[in-house]
């Protein structure tokens, strides 16, 4: 059976049989915790560099936000460059984002040319706006270009609305390498690949608490234990049994996927944009076309875990908000995925202790991010590699428990009013200078 069987993405790829437990112990070079996408990557890059790779998995391989995302693959993290380069500083910042943009050539390198069966690899992403500031997004294009080397166009209101029948939407920057892919078939590609390359993988084996002090560290399961010279931490929304510190510096945070019926000519008068749309707003819409004419729309962030009542209705009004075309389209399949976020929102990436490597807080913007910490993770394992320490300005930071969870998403419930005054503003400004050009009002 597939992972995450609600989502649409395991209709559209092949069942992965239930793998292996642990029933005994075993020894090893490197014990990776967790099958998500970063623990994945950081098996085969571990492999390729002829190490002996012990995977364990609590749950399912893909099981967790890796086979729930919305599958979009674009350079960046979830913190935005102004926030990056405050911390840390340009020329940092700099080699921070060609990090990002490597990790979107590993994934590429992965699926090109059918590679993995299902990934359905579609290019480019739109990063549109809500609020009609064209100068503003030349001056972000020009920096992306100019200081951080990154391809990006700058595509006018009447290019975005051209493509995106939506009154909402404004200017967008175009990313000709970003693509688009169903992210649970790549977790099944790279997984098959590590098993081939002789990677154990045990699922279903939770790491109930470790041993991490000395030369040879211990994992312990229901079933058995693990024996390695390495450990990498790299589950998604870690429990705390093993490395309790790494626990305390993640919080987890929800966002919401529909997957709507097929909508035929429909779905062309409102979508003709084939690649990856979304906007720029902290907790805003991002979308897809899928399966030929189906539309793929996640919305959301939330601290809350559970899964909310009548989630499908939901989606379909805010998609027929967005598109009045689509007003009434039925949801077919909707679905929750948690995400690990640091309260800095960057990766928790590096050695925190001799043998003991942390790969995780992603903060959904993990399929470029997670192909690139596998490399440094092993890197740093098999070479000495230091790149890792890029990542040092961000490291694990206690959240607060239950209140820091609070201010978090108080903080999510700020930006969103803050967004949607901006937008009135610019909806009432676009009203009064459309009579003045000519132009429908929006």
């Amino acid at each position: 059976m597939a992972a995450g069987v609600d989502t649409f993405h395991a209709g559209q790829v092949a069942p992965r049989p239930l793998g292996r437990k642990l029933t005994q112990d075993l020894d090893c070079e490197v014990c990776v915790v967790g099958a998500g996408f970063a623990g994945l990557w950081t098996a085969r890059a571990l492999a390729r560099r002829g190490f002996e790779v012990v995977v364990i998995e609590a749950a399912r391989v893909g099981s967790g936000a890796t086979g729930r995302n919305a599958g979009f693959v674009g350079p960046g993290y979830a913190e935005r460059l102004d926030g990056l380069i405050a911390r840390v500083g340009l020329d940092h910042a700099r080699e921070l984002w060609a990090l990002s943009r490597q990790g979107v050539e590993l994934v590429r390198a992965a699926v090109h040319g059918g590679r993995i069966a299902g990934t359905e690899p579609v290019g480019g992403h739109l990063m549109v706006r809500r609020t009609d500031e064209e100068r503003a997004a030349h001056r972000e294009a020009d920096r992306l270009r100019r200081q951080f080397g990154t391809p990006v166009d700058v595509w006018r209101a009447r290019d975005v609305r051209g493509v995106l029948r939506s009154p909402h939407y404004f200017q967008a920057l175009y990313f000709p390498e970003a693509f688009h892919i169903n992210p649970l078939a790549l977790a099944f590609g790279l997984a098959e690949e590590l098993e081939r390359a002789g990677v154990r993988i045990f699922e279903e084996t939770e790491a109930l608490r470790a041993d991490l002090n000395g030369v040879r560290k211990h994992v312990a399961t229901s079933g058995g234990r693990v024996r390695a010279k390495h450990v990498v931490l790299a589950s998604g929304v870690p429990t705390g049994r093993v490395w309790p510190a790494v626990a305390r510096g993640v919080i987890p945070v929800s966002t919401f996927i529909g997957v709507t019926e097929p909508l035929g000519e429909k779905l062309d008068a409102a979508v003709q944009f084939p690649g990856a749309v979304s906007d720029l707003r902290r907790a805003g819409h991002y979308f897809r076309r899928i399966a030929g004419d189906r539309l793929l729309f996640g919305t959301g962030i939330t601290t809350r875990r559970s899964v909310p009542g009548g989630l499908a209705g939901t989606l379909a009004l805010e998609i027929g908000d967005i598109f009045p075309d689509l007003a009434g389209a039925n949801i077919e399949h909707a679905w929750a995925g948690t995400m690990a976020y640091a309260v800095h929102r960057m990766p928790q990436i590096g050695q925190i202790k001799p043998g003991v490597w942390l790969a995780a807080a992603f903060g959904g913007h993990g399929l470029n991010t997670t192909a690139i910490a596998g490399e440094l993770v092993a890197s740093g394992i098999a070479d000495a590699d230091e790149r890792w320490k890029l990542f040092a300005p961000f490291g694990v930071v206690r959240i607060g428990g239950p209140l820091g969870r609070i201010g978090v998403q108080a903080s999510y419930w700020h930006m969103r009013l803050k967004d949607r005054m901006e937008e009135r503003k610019a909806r009432n400004a676009a009203a009064v200078r459309a009579p003045a050009r000519g132009e429908p009002a929006t």
